[in-house]
């Protein structure tokens, strides 16, 4: 691909489109918001009226009943238990009636079932071979001995019991025979992926949470119909957020006219639903289960800086070569086959073993990339984080647009502080959502206190996920630092151990990033609007809802 495809002012450049207010009011959206205002009307109306009546005293049954149930809940975490306590007494029937509703609709949540029923099935696709020899070698010295680097060596024994975490729990395999290549910028990213498109020989497999209409997705859409004239198989799947204006279900129609399968994540929906807030938060394209891309980039032109939003749009992003894209393809399969109507699955044609090549081999290199599946799986970044930063000894380095963590991450990234890690935060000082940003700012204090350091972004808005330890150990995918990817989100990534080469770009980055950053020491914190300061607090209280 040309470089100039991404040059905003070629002739490759789509003149972005003036939305008419006919087309606003016409929308399904528009339809759907108004739906959702008479809901909330109907409720506040219900509530108005029973507080006139002897319902009443049911009601406040109710709330004590829900507020015993949220304390003995082992299900619920205790960040949301607090939030949905203070919305009790805040809103005592409105926020009784609202609970019900979230977690009646959980009972009726289908797609959860047959996900897991597809998750358990395509786990047998699985080469789990690195796994199982890591199992049998948890006490051979001799293996550990033989390892080429020294550090390596030394960390070795505690990453076998952390990749038996991964076997024996949530299922997920490591791989070496394995590349990767890290890319600090968009525009890099989205420039290696057009070149490896256009040679796809199988399939593209496209999954993203925004995809928006531009000069990026208008050159990857000429390529893809191109790929689907000469029979390769192309999929995307896009979360449902995105139906509110561009990718539709008549978009979807218009790309099947040309052969492109297209399918939309949970569309939003105008009944109140618990699993509205499950959003498909994952970014991966794979090309022929040979390569694959991750990170934090969504296929719009601002992640390429050749549209302007938030000042420099910093992002970052990571093409995996090799075996581990097997994982790749199985995660977008699984989430495929959870949105078809049919329940054949076919995994086995979409991965062909990959061939065992020499250059990649290495005995120190180790990948596991990941998904996070909302009420099914565990967690799964919040426990690598964890490890992380309970593992560091001497750094622990992150970027990530945002900070809304519960008081159990707080308390590990302070203790690993106070006992001298070197934290390093840097988040974004030019905010794309200023209520998160406050919130972002309320961290600040105590995390400093702790000897945390916290940076601010200052050309423009952070979008990278990226967590880097010790040389020794790095995280790039999708989930920031906040509970809706904690808790949430689908989300993915690509646990790193030993690869000395995109350790060496990921830290080089983030010391850029850094320079471009500055300190919000207790100086600076202090000089922070009080009445930011405020709304940070009160927000803060609400932050498992943002």
């Amino acid at each position: 691909m040309q470089n100039e495809v991404l040059n905003p002012n070629s002739k490759f450049a789509n003149n972005r489109k003036k939305i008419s207010i006919l087309k606003v009011l016409f929308s399904p959206m528009f339809f759907i918001i108004l739906f959702m205002l008479f809901e909330v009307f109907m409720i506040i109306y219900f509530i108005d009226y029973i507080n006139d009546t002897r319902i009443h005293y049911f009601v406040v049954f109710l709330n004590i009943v829900e507020i015993f149930y949220l304390v003995n809940s082992k299900k619920v975490k205790d960040s949301f238990k607090i939030t949905w306590m203070i919305v009790f007494v805040l809103m005592p029937g409105l926020g009784a009636v609202l609970y019900i509703i979230l977690e009646f609709s959980n009972l009726f949540n289908l797609n959860r079932n047959k996900l897991r029923r597809i998750v358990i099935q395509s786990n047998k696709n699985y080469d789990f071979t690195y796994s199982q020899n890591f199992k049998l070698n948890i006490n051979n010295h001799e293996f550990i001995k033989n390892l080429d680097n020294d550090l390596i060596r030394e960390e070795f024994s505690n990453e076998i019991s952390f990749f038996n975490y991964f076997y024996n729990n949530p299922k997920i395999p490591l791989y070496k025979n394995t590349e990767v290549k890290y890319f600090d910028d968009g525009k890099n990213v989205f420039e290696d992926i057009f070149a490896n498109i256009v040679n796809a020989k199988k399939f593209i497999f496209i999954e993203m949470f925004i995809l928006s209409d531009g000069i990026i997705w208008q050159e990857m859409l000429k390529i893809l119909k191109e790929k689907a004239s000469q029979g390769i198989e192309v999929r995307i799947i896009v979360d449902g957020l995105n139906s509110i204006s561009f990718f539709n279900r008549r978009y979807c129609k218009y790309l099947k006219e040309y052969n492109i399968d297209a399918k939309i994540f949970k569309p939003i929906s105008p009944l109140l639903s618990n699993t509205q807030n499950h959003r498909d938060h994952r970014k991966i394209i794979v090309i022929d289960n040979e390569i694959a891309y991750t990170g934090g980039i969504n296929i719009a032109d601002e992640y390429a800086n050749l549209y302007e939003r938030f000042g420099k749009w910093k992002d970052s992003g990571i093409k995996v070569y090799g075996a581990a894209v097997e994982s790749f393809t199985i995660m977008f399969l699984q989430l495929w086959h959870v949105l078809s109507k049919t329940n054949l699955l076919d995994f086995d044609r979409f991965l062909p073993k990959f061939e065992n090549k020499s250059d990649l081999i290495s005995n120190d290199h180790f990948y596991v990339p990941y998904t996070d599946y909302p009420n099914l799986s565990e967690n799964i970044s919040l426990q690598i984080y964890r490890y992380m930063f309970n593992s560091a000894n001497r750094y622990m380095y992150i970027m990530t647009p945002y900070l809304v963590i519960d008081e159990a991450l707080v308390d590990t990234i302070e203790a690993a502080a106070k006992r001298g890690v070197d934290i390093k935060i840097i988040v974004p000082r030019i905010a794309d959502k200023k209520y998160v940003f406050y919130v972002n700012r309320s961290y600040y204090r105590s995390l400093t206190l702790a000897g945390a350091k916290v940076y601010e972004y200052l050309p423009g808005f952070i979008h990278s996920k990226v967590y880097l330890q010790d040389d020794i150990r790095s995280v790039v995918g999708t989930a920031n630092l906040d509970y809706r990817s904690l808790y949430l989100h689908y989300e993915n990534g690509v646990y790193i151990f030993g690869d000395n080469s995109a350790l060496d770009d990921i830290k080089d980055d983030f010391i850029n990033v850094l320079n471009d950053s500055k300190e919000m020491t207790l100086e600076e914190i202090i000089k922070i609007p009080a009445i930011q300061r405020f709304f940070g607090a009160v927000l803060k209280m609400f932050a498992p809802l943002m």
